[in-house]
């Protein structure tokens, strides 16, 4: 639901810069005012620079997980959220974000202006992302697997799972 954003952002006439490509690309542009920038694909040094540098991520969509949310909050920025999915999970509302819980424009031109009235700490919401780092996820997988070795009563000299696998 990028369109969301970028017909909010028409009408707050504030710069948003958009970062990507996709088959939506083309009817975005369009739409969008000169206080818009598409600065297409983006390799990982300059979505860091992105992420860096940003106030806020928009995150318009529904996901499971939805990484990019995470990746703005290892940078320290906070990210305004639908709040349905994976972001439910992975944004903590005031504390790393704000949501919106309608898809609409109205809605999410609110969300960015609660957002503008509140402050962030950038070491806070990176903290909070860590939570989310692969080693982290690779140790949970592994102490899960391994758990369930053990509620079923079998010895592993040799688990099949390893850390250094996943």
């Amino acid at each position: 639901r990028n369109d969301l954003v970028i017909q909010a952002f028409n009408q707050l006439d504030k710069k948003l810069i958009v970062v990507g490509t996709g088959p939506c690309l083309e009817n975005l542009k369009k739409q969008a005012k000169s206080n818009i920038q598409f600065v297409g694909w983006a390799d990982k040094k300059a979505l860091h620079s992105y992420y860096s540098g940003c106030k806020a991520l928009m995150f318009p969509a529904e996901e499971d997980f939805g990484i990019v949310p995470v990746e703005a909050q290892a940078c320290g920025k906070p990210v305004i959220a639908f709040a349905k999915g994976g972001s439910m999970e992975t944004v903590k509302e005031n504390t790393t974000g704000v949501f919106f819980h309608e898809q609409t424009v109205d809605a999410l031109i609110d969300a960015i202006n609660r957002f503008r009235q509140m402050s962030f700490d950038p070491v806070a919401i990176r903290s909070h992302a860590m939570q989310f780092h692969r080693d982290i996820f690779k140790e949970k997988i592994y102490n899960f697997v391994m758990c369930r070795y053990q509620e079923h009563g079998i010895k592993v000299k040799h688990p099949i799972v390893s850390k250094e696998v996943i």
